[in-house]
């Protein structure tokens, strides 16, 4: 399965260490949406989106069992998300720019 695209929307208030929301397809066939990207001193990764069950306990919506394609995913939602990050900052610079 390939990745043929990913969307990252970056929280504007983080809440604990999610920092974002993602949403991705693969194979132009199948839409994966509510990963979410979590940051800690460990660096940042990617959860698979879960359900809060009535017992309190988080469940995965989506389970990966291939381990090369979970790979596949978390790095490139990651360095989709850097990418997010750094043009949320260009477009900082510039908006202080014109100012």
């Amino acid at each position: 399965m390939q990745i043929t695209d990913i969307r990252i929307s970056i929280l504007k208030f983080p809440k604990n260490n999610l920092k974002a929301f993602s949403t991705i397809i693969l194979d132009d066939s199948l839409v994966i949406k509510d990963l979410r990207i979590f940051s800690n001193e460990k660096g940042d990764f990617v959860c698979m989106p879960s359900i809060k069950g009535v017992d309190g306990s988080w469940h995965e919506v989506v389970t990966l069992i291939d381990t090369d394609l979970k790979n596949q995913i978390d790095n490139s939602v990651i360095r989709a998300y850097h990418d997010e990050l750094l043009k949320l900052e260009l477009k900082q610079t510039k908006n202080k720019d014109f100012q």
